[in-house]
């Protein structure tokens, strides 16, 4: 299989004209495969988007799926729904895209729950991840919270998050790719310097670096995290092309 390209679905969420409209934008770039997100639709029997309604979505675009940002609500409350997506439509992957600690106990304490879902989706196929943002950047005591959760847990897959790696993190993100090789499921991809977001590659988180260093060391999939309405349609597909020039 060669490297894939794909664009996050929580990015897509305010594309006028709902899911199927944003599918179709996506696939004018070039784009086949979306990363599933749970907030898309809520537990809720009342929301207007459903499992089987996003599938439809999915189904009629021809689109594929690489990892799925899924909580650990998720989990708990529609895991065969989700895992049957996932599987149906070509991802082995499961990515926890949030949690809520403030001290190093709290993180900690998240693993024994992380360990019971990681057993349960290796016997259905599925591998777990965690997605960083800026509180897994945070250094507690000897390491960073993604350090210590990765550290502790062998088998959780690591989902790194270009544009949250500023300089000022104190975290040079190609050494963590390199320290974590053949853990690192995907790599989001956007960009920001010290006044807010760029475009790809112009920012100061060293995406390039870090998109080559993935490459380097055997991560294939790559997932684009822009808004995406009508309005930025010319600045993504900039973007897009620069990932391109990159992964191919």
């Amino acid at each position: 299989m060669g490297n894939r390209l794909g664009f996050q679905l929580f990015t897509l969420r305010e594309f006028e004209g709902g899911y199927g409209a944003a599918f179709e934008a996506v696939k004018s770039l070039g784009i086949d495969t979306i990363e599933v997100w749970g907030g898309a639709v809520p537990d809720d029997p009342g929301a207007p988007v459903s499992i089987a309604g996003l599938r439809q979505f999915l189904s009629e675009a021809g689109m594929k799926l690489a990892c799925g940002h899924l909580s650990v609500a998720d989990y708990d409350n529609r895991y065969e729904e989700w895992k049957d997506l996932l599987l149906d439509f070509g991802s082995h992957t499961w990515v926890v895209p949030f949690a809520k600690a403030d001290t190093l106990d709290e993180w900690l304490a998240l693993l024994p729950k992380f360990r019971e879902m990681a057993a349960r989706m290796k016997q259905d196929g599925l591998s777990l991840g965690y997605h960083n943002h800026h509180m897994e950047l945070v250094k507690l005591g000897d390491r960073y919270v993604m350090e210590h959760l990765l550290d502790n847990m062998e088998d959780l897959q690591a989902q790194f998050h270009i544009g949250q790696f500023l300089p000022k993190r104190g975290v040079v993100l190609p050494d963590w790719i390199k320290k974590y090789q053949g853990r690192v499921c995907s790599l989001h991809l956007n960009d920001t310097n010290s006044e807010g977001p760029t475009r790809l590659g112009e920012g100061t988180c060293r995406a390039e670096e870090s998109i080559r260093t993935a490459l380097d060391t055997g991560v294939d999939t790559f997932i684009l995290e822009i808004r995406l309405v009508k309005e930025t349609l010319d600045d993504v597909k900039r973007d897009v092309e620069f990932a391109r020039s990159l992964i191919g």
